[in-house]
């Protein structure tokens, strides 16, 4: 079998066609490492395999195509298979170019920073900005380019496909206009980043979370309490009250807060005697992120008929434990107040109301 007599079917367009598709095939995934990386092997989402896929994808089709003419047809003699070819060609140099335009972007203008031992730029407002407007440009010349493709040559016939495509987008505007709007606000305002704890208000209840990754239309949020993933439309997030805890307002850091409940019987003295002992071993607890330079400062905060609130606030610095160093700073609450003998139950108003009519006033 003659192997050049199979070469002599292509021309040299073709050959160097296939030649770089083949090519761009081989180092398919460490270009796509280069251009998105801070991800280990056991570690990369779903978007990463599809960005993959639709890249060896495209060039795969490419080299089907290319070698269907040199072998079996000609693509003058078919326009679709031509026309076919093209769309393909155009989407995937549409696909490369937006990628390194893209990549230069991130790096010029997003935040450095460092991920799986890796650095990887995040998005910025500019980042995101020159992104986006470098998409619409890449977009629209390849819309141009496969209108004329296609066969609409005239000024008339190009302008009517790309006004439908308009009309289309303005009447779908209200579904992504006022999260491409807010997405923007967010990243300008920079009230959150990625990687900021964040405990979101809803209205009915609140969230406690981090900011995985703001994207145009969406944020995703990784739920601390329930660890999984929940994606928010911005145009909701800001319509939300958001509390960045990542944020400190001073040096000393978060600044949290613990409360009980206790009688009236129960002195001063004993409830600082209570919540000094918390915090001393607290602070000897290695699992319970303190700063322990700053003395627990406690305060009685409300008072009711039958009990007062006390609060003891005190520091943390580790905004991604809130969580857990909560839920230990009450389990060692309720340890220390058995161990003194302090009775945390709230007064039962039936139990009181029974106690004063068995005792009838004149």
């Amino acid at each position: 079998m003659n192997f050049s007599h199979y070469i002599s079917n292509f021309d040299t367009n073709e050959i160097v066609l296939i030649l770089i598709n083949i090519f761009l095939l081989v180092i398919s995934k460490p270009l796509l490492n280069w251009i998105y990386p801070g991800q280990s092997q056991e570690k990369k989402d779903e978007r990463y395999f599809v960005r993959l896929g639709v890249f060896r994808g495209v060039s795969l089709l490419i080299l089907i195509f290319v070698l269907i003419d040199g072998w079996f047809i000609s693509l003058a003699g078919d326009p679709w298979i031509f026309r076919i070819l093209s769309l393909s060609v155009i989407t995937y140099v549409a696909i490369i170019v937006y990628w390194l335009i893209r990549k230069r972007i991130q790096i010029r203008f997003g935040k450095e920073s460092t991920s799986n031992g890796a650095v990887v730029y995040r998005s910025t407002y500019a980042s995101r900005i020159l992104s986006l407007s470098a998409g619409m440009v890449i977009t629209l010349l390849a819309l141009i380019s496969l209108v004329q493709v296609f066969g609409f040559n005239s000024w008339l016939e190009a302008g009517g496909v790309l006004g439908i495509i308009g009309v289309m987008l303005a009447i779908t505007q209200a579904a992504w206009v006022p999260d491409l709007i807010s997405g923007l606000i967010i990243m300008n305002s920079r009230l959150v980043d990625e990687g900021d704890v964040v405990q979101i208000d809803t209205g009915e209840k609140e969230m406690l979370g981090v900011v995985f990754r703001t994207k145009i239309f969406y944020t995703e949020i990784l739920h601390l309490v329930n660890n999984h993933r929940i994606m928010l439309q911005n145009s909701k997030l800001r319509s939300y009250t958001v509390h960045n805890l990542s944020r400190f307002a001073s040096a000393k850091g978060l600044r949290e807060a613990v409360s009980i409940n206790i009688s009236y019987e129960i002195s001063e003295d004993q409830v600082q005697k209570l919540f000094n002992q918390v915090f001393e071993q607290a602070i000897q607890d290695a699992s319970i992120d303190l700063e322990s330079q700053h003395e627990p400062e406690i305060r009685a905060t409300r008072g009711g008929d039958f009990s007062v609130e006390w609060t003891c606030y005190y520091y943390t610095k580790e905004a991604r434990k809130v969580l857990r160093t909560r839920q230990l700073i009450r389990s060692l609450v309720l340890r220390v107040a058995r161990e003194q003998g302090i009775d945390l139950a709230t007064p039962d108003l039936f139990a009181n109301t029974a106690s004063n009519s068995a005792f009838p006033g004149p």
